[in-house]
């Protein structure tokens, strides 16, 4: 198992009806990564910043997108940019114990709730 971390800065606001919609459409490609368990999605609008975490089931997974084409699609986004990323190996018996042991864990995708809102 193998988590991405990656943060980026973000000219326009979460609610920007365009990048709205890019990113809703950008998380249905992102969830058919290979070997992508999850993926949260993150941002800070006061500092202009967002990011997201990546959890996959290899460090080949996790490092075929971020090694890969992560940078390049990011950036195609208007107002995207100072993408930084870095690996990191999950400690699950810690990760276990203070109640992560359900995020660890791949959901069949027809389990999965639909969310209302873009982010």
């Amino acid at each position: 198992m193998k988590l991405l971390q990656v943060n980026y800065e973000r000219a326009l606001p979460r609610d920007n009806h365009d990048q709205a919609i890019a990113m809703r459409e950008a998380a249905t490609h992102l969830a058919e990564l290979p070997g992508l368990i999850w993926k949260m999605w993150l941002y800070d609008d006061d500092l202009r910043v967002a990011g997201g975490l990546y959890l996959f089931d290899s460090e080949t997974n996790a490092r075929g997108w971020g090694d890969g084409p992560m940078v390049a699609s990011l950036c195609r986004h208007p107002g995207i940019g100072g993408v930084e990323y870095r690996y990191f190996d999950v400690d699950i018996p810690l990760s276990e114990l203070t109640r992560a042991g359900n995020l660890l864990r791949r959901v069949p995708a027809e389990a999965e709730p639909v969310a209302g809102g873009a982010t």
